[in-house]
């Protein structure tokens, strides 16, 4: 971090048919007003977590290289209040999807993004949102997808948490929630997905069980899409070993920046290796 040069972080806002939303702006280091730049939306887990306008040692990596990151708190995110926490109850990939699009179009509107050059990832809920993302639009360049769900319905019947999924769309998967499990399941779409995807997960994750990765992954390499599946050994729903954490960081910035800017770099050694 020491030989990073930081950007500068604030909060803002914007409106969608949700009511006010609000993010955080990670600018570039060395920002200039009126240039544009690539910008990477990173989505946050939870769903019922949310950013805070504080130090983001991984994305203040991105602003030392030359991108902006927003980082959203759609609805369904936590510190809004309890209506706003529930507000994606039964509407995974609805409302909150629009909230983060209105934020993409609001940095692009503030001029600091290039609408040409986005990318998009998360990690839990943020994959989940990101899978959604690529199966819903081709407005982003690259994206990674870290331990996301992509088949809610095999979701629920091989997580540990089946009850908390279960909440978001009244009750186990049944002949009258089915349909909802499957329709706001991105690997419905997969046929859609034109967006470079790279897909990291820990190899012994049971909140997000290693089949919702294969899935999509399978489903992507039958159909000829661009994408990468990397499984760190050893690791279950976050990384937590020094060397999985950098390569993370490394393979992430390699691949999006390959994808959305056609620079190219050599690619880390895999994971399982390490």
């Amino acid at each position: 971090m020491a030989a990073l040069a930081l950007g500068e972080a604030e909060v803002i806002s914007w409106k969608t048919d949700g009511g006010p939303i609000e993010g955080v702006l990670l600018k570039p280091a060395n920002y200039q007003a009126g240039r544009k730049y690539p910008l990477l939306v990173d989505i946050h887990g939870g769903p019922t977590g949310a950013h805070g306008n504080g130090f983001h040692a991984d994305g203040q990596y991105w602003a030392g290289q030359g991108w902006a990151v927003l980082y959203p708190n759609p609805r369904g995110s936590s510190n809004y209040g309890e209506k706003f926490m529930q507000a994606n109850i039964r509407d995974w990939g609805g409302g909150d999807y629009r909230d983060i699009m209105a934020g993409v179009d609001e940095v692009i509107k503030r001029g600091v993004a290039d609408p040409e050059k986005l990318a998009v990832m998360g990690w839990s809920y943020g994959g989940y949102m990101t899978c959604w993302v690529v199966s819903q639009t081709a407005r982003f360049k690259a994206a990674m997808m870290g331990a996301g769900l992509s088949n809610l319905f095999s979701m629920y019947g091989t997580t540990d948490i089946p009850g908390y999924i279960a909440t978001f769309y009244s009750g186990y998967p049944a002949r009258d929630t089915l349909a909802l499990y499957l329709e706001r399941s991105g690997l419905t779409y997969v046929d859609k997905v034109k967006t470079p995807l790279l897909i990291l997960q820990g190899a012994q994750d049971e909140r997000v069980p290693i089949g919702q990765s294969m899935e999509f992954y399978r489903a992507l390499k039958d159909r000829g899409k661009t994408v990468e599946l990397v499984f760190y050994p050893r690791e279950g729903h976050g990384l937590t070993e020094y060397y999985h954490q950098r390569d993370r960081l490394q393979r992430q910035f390699e691949w999006i920046s390959t994808h959305t800017l056609g620079v190219s770099s050599p690619t880390p050694a895999p994971a399982e290796k390490r």
